[in-house]
């Protein structure tokens, strides 16, 4: 998880450092700024050069990310990776709880429709006419993360 840091003044911004956060803590970073004279409003992460990712965010924010991975996730960053890589709201990401499911897009569904009772599962079918629909309708609520690795259920919601 290497940040890259970038600092603002007045009207730009300039490219501070890249740092692994897993390797610092939220407040060792904020004192290593304090004692280069640098505000805590006057930088932010805009990105993970590791990751590929682009995205501009504080850094409690970048550590709320970290708390994900290492509490959700167990320290594999891969579904916040995945979450940052679909532009998905930072809210989102750290209410997310995916846990992986089946690389078989049969067998996940037969996960998610589990608990149905008959008539409840005759009127899913019925409402979405079609199965890539139905897919698509529990990737678009926030329920199924479909990945190169396989499908991930969200647990939280």
């Amino acid at each position: 998880m290497i940040a890259a840091i970038r600092i603002r003044d007045k009207t730009s911004s300039s490219a501070l450092c890249e740092l692994d956060l897993m390797r610092f803590t939220e407040e060792q970073v904020r004192e290593r700024m304090a004692e280069r004279g640098i505000r805590d409003d006057a930088f932010f992460i805009c990105g993970f050069t590791d990751w590929s990712i682009d995205e501009v965010m504080t850094l409690q924010e970048a550590y709320a990310l970290k708390a994900c991975i290492l509490g959700l996730y167990d320290g594999d960053d891969y579904v916040v990776k995945e979450l940052l890589k679909r532009h998905k709201p930072f809210g989102e990401i750290i209410s997310s709880c995916y846990q992986f499911c089946s690389k078989d897009e049969v067998e996940t569904v037969q996960k998610l429709l589990s608990g149905l009772e008959p008539d409840e599962l005759i009127n899913c079918f019925y409402k979405f006419s079609s199965w890539p629909r139905l897919v698509a309708s529990y990737m678009n609520a926030g329920y199924l993360l479909q990945t190169n690795k396989g499908f991930y259920i969200n647990q939280l919601r």
